[in-house]
């Protein structure tokens, strides 16, 4: 029997989570559509929830944004089955899976999801055509570049020190809000994908070429192919990075590779002065201004440039000054010490890591191949047998993963003596989170407390707070007493 998905087909997904550190927090609620490639809805709305462990605190500030809270819905999965579920989907053949924002984020939190229970973080990505997008820098794109048939927000107020500044808005409630599409419920994740579903509709039907553009350039290698380096060209660049009254896009000079595995260059934003750039020392070049990077692995909206296109008026628009631009471009090109510069900087970078295996999906590298047949194995084992198993591992992570992978998903699998390695971890893990990245037992018992008392917190919210003080009285009565 032939697959019902060997055609090309959308998964649009959002999350919504316990915390803001994808390495560390987990996933509170995950939904899911799939569409065809024309946006029509292919089988039902996918929710799953996710069921937290005694070792991690939800935050609560999280909790009352999305009104989760632990134990609030008791067909929540386990990490693991919670994994497998949303790899299933994310890996059926020909899948573009697809967010508002996520691959900044959501895809994040996926990853360490599925390296957390020894699941590879990245093959969803590339395997059996499968491929990954996120349409909110189309949507920059579309402002930036094709505004019409589309309702804008109202520009936003940011005040600096120099006074009032403008800037165009691209948050979802927004959006949906200028287009009068139903968002009712936001922060609930299946609402977020339907909106998102609108948006991507919206700009399909008013402005097909650019959502075809963006779709056709979403990979590494197309991307890659409209840029030259050294020294290349100048392209638009549209990032968040360089939002303005303006919009969000920058004319950039391709300067050269970083060395991170061809997967990103450096370049430089042509409407700043690149004095500052050029006669900067190797210790001083990462601070100045203008200096950024194209990551080519994040679905980066890129054009190529000429006063032909996108024309004078959008330039101009735009606030990019096409004569003066090039002006700076020839500058920089004159100054090949730069590549050299910009290489020692990437050699010299120190990337701070935490000591702690939960953390390490990028400082510990790729899991070996040696090593995925065994997960294998494990992921085939009784949950009460994976930790008599005894497998050597090549990865020094792994075997205090395996562990965990147990402890979180199948606390009841283990020994007596085993529940008390477990429970004295999961103490340490709420009173002294590694690294400072999460939050501990005194903050989120402080910021319950406060809350609770504010007058400025809303009824609901309090209802929440509440369920989460006594979900802390339960972690207490069964991992610190």
């Amino acid at each position: 029997m032939q697959s019902s998905f060997v055609k090309n087909s959308f998964l649009w997904y959002d999350l919504e989570t316990y915390g803001l550190n994808p390495r560390y927090d987990r996933i509170a609620q995950f939904a899911a559509q799939r569409t065809d490639m024309e946006l029509n809805p292919i089988g039902d709305p996918i929710v799953l929830y996710g069921k937290i462990s005694d070792d991690y605190l939800p935050d609560p500030l999280a909790c009352m944004i999305t009104g989760i809270t632990p134990g609030d819905y008791p067909q929540a999965l386990c990490e693991y089955d919670l994994a497998v579920r949303i790899n299933q989907e994310f890996s059926k053949p020909n899948t573009i899976v697809t967010g508002f924002n996520n691959i900044r984020f959501d895809d994040e939190m996926i990853r360490s999801l599925l390296y957390r229970n020894l699941m590879d973080p990245y093959e969803r990505e590339w395997k059996n055509n499968c491929s990954r997008w996120d349409i909110i820098d189309l949507v920059r794109a579309a402002h930036d570049f094709r505004p019409e048939g589309i309702g804008w927000p109202p520009a936003a107020q940011t005040k600096r020190p120099e006074g009032i500044t403008y800037h165009p808005v691209f948050k979802l409630t927004e959006l949906t809000k200028a287009n009068h599409i139903d968002q009712i419920g936001a922060h609930n994740a299946m609402v977020d994908v339907n909106a998102t579903i609108a948006i991507a509709r919206l700009i399909k039907e008013k402005q097909p070429r650019l959502f075809a553009y963006a779709l056709r350039n979403r990979r590494k290698n197309e991307a890659k192919n409209l840029v030259d380096t050294p020294f290349g060209d100048p392209v638009l660049y549209t990032a968040g990075q360089f939002t303005n009254s303006n919009g969000c896009t920058a004319l950039v000079v391709p300067i050269t590779p970083a060395l991170d595995l061809n997967k990103s260059i450096y370049c430089f934003d042509l409407s700043k002065d690149p004095a500052p750039l050029l006669s900067a020392t190797t210790d001083q070049l990462p601070n100045v201004s203008g200096l950024c990077k194209i990551a080519f692995n994040r679905c980066p909206f890129l054009t190529k440039a000429s006063p032909a296109f996108p024309g004078e008026e959008t330039l101009s628009r735009l606030g990019i000054d096409w004569a003066s631009s090039m002006q700076r471009y020839r500058m920089i090109q004159e100054d090949t010490s730069l590549i050299l510069k910009l290489r020692e900087v990437d050699a010299a970078e120190i990337r701070p890591t935490v000591n702690d295996t939960d953390f390490q999906i990028y400082s510990g590298g790729f899991f070996p191949n040696e090593d995925k047949p065994q997960f294998d194995v494990i992921h085939r084992t009784k949950p009460e047998e994976i930790l008599t198993l005894n497998i050597k591992f090549s990865d020094q992570r792994v075997p205090e993963m395996v562990f965990r992978h147990v402890c979180r998903n199948w606390p009841e699998a283990l020994t007596d003596t085993q529940k008390l390695r477990w429970k004295s971890f999961c103490a340490n893990r709420l009173l002294n989170p590694p690294g400072g990245v999460a939050i501990d037992w005194n903050f989120f018992n402080r910021k319950i407390d406060e809350r609770l008392e504010s007058t400025e917190t809303e009824a609901k919210q309090k209802t929440v707070l509440k369920k989460l003080k006594d979900y802390g009285k339960r972690l207490y009565d069964e991992v610190l007493s």
